[in-house]
């Protein structure tokens, strides 16, 4: 018998409870009366939360010019929304932590989101559009696999076990099996936790960014997946779509400078992930 989405999402209660720090930075994309100070008291609540954000906000990958000491230096030296993204990374990672024996392997998940996300930074940097909500909306646009692994892990663990039997997408077994994939579930999942509406379409359409209407994040996001599965140069470029290519007016010469190396996005990833 098929797995219903309805089904799926009546089980949400089986997910982790987030920290009342991240449902407070989740609520506060639709708040635009918070201040930077607000921002920093708000995380400096949670200490563990608080101490992860700043060894990753130290970190090469950030490469900043100054030591961050504290979270009201990172909301200054960082920005807004550059912390803000950085505490919904780590706070993810906490609330989703590595299952022991499980097919899905969770750390090689985050690992994976947090490298398309520094490729889709770069990216946004060089097409001029806002770095972070790229960050974020690439470090959660496979968020639904979370999910399904949460709410239904053995119907979940048979589509992994069939991806690895066939190679197929795991989209592909997912429509045959449930009827519907996890970028639907996903995206369902980033509109009751109130995320952007652009970070929604992004979730739900990274992978096919002809999608009308076009979103310029949506295809920043599936650029960066192109990059973090290790394409350059020409062969980068042809994989775009002509519809993406046209409107980010996306060239390898004007990327290629600002790409940042895999072992910095690894030592940003780890520092995420380390307890």
């Amino acid at each position: 018998m098929k797995t219903s989405k309805e089904e799926v999402l009546a089980k949400l209660h089986k997910l982790p409870s987030m920290p009342v720090v991240i449902q407070e930075i989740m609520a506060s994309f639709n708040n635009e009366n918070l201040d930077s100070s607000a921002l920093a008291e708000m995380i400096a609540r949670d200490q563990g939360l608080s101490a992860k954000v700043l060894r990753v906000a130290n970190s090469p990958f950030y490469g900043l010019p100054r030591t961050i000491a504290s979270i009201q230096d990172a909301v200054v030296v960082m920005g807004f929304n550059g912390v803000r993204s950085l505490v919904l990374s780590a706070g993810f990672v906490h609330a989703f932590p590595a299952t022991v024996g499980s097919l899905f392997d969770r750390d090689a998940y985050w690992k994976h989101s947090f490298r398309v996300a520094g490729y889709a930074k770069a990216l946004a940097h060089s097409l001029r559009q806002d770095p972070q909500m790229a960050f974020t909306a690439a470090m959660f646009h496979e968020i639904g696999q979370l999910v399904l692994d949460a709410c239904i892990p053995e119907q979940f663990a048979l589509v992994l076990q069939q991806r690895k039997i066939t190679g197929l997408s795991l989209a592909e077994i997912e429509q045959t099996e449930f009827g519907f994939d996890h970028a639907l579930i996903g995206s369902e999942m980033a509109r009751q936790w109130n995320f952007p509406l652009e970070i929604e379409h992004a979730i739900r359409y990274w992978a096919t960014p002809d999608h009308e209407p076009f979103r310029e994040l949506t295809g920043t996001v599936y650029a960066a997946v192109l990059l973090e599965n290790g394409l350059s140069g020409e062969d980068f470029i042809s994989r775009l779509p002509k519809t993406l290519r046209s409107n980010l007016h996306v060239s390898w010469e004007h990327i290629k400078s600002g790409l940042p190396e895999t072992e910095v996005l690894d030592a940003g990833a780890s520092m995420l992930l380390a307890a």
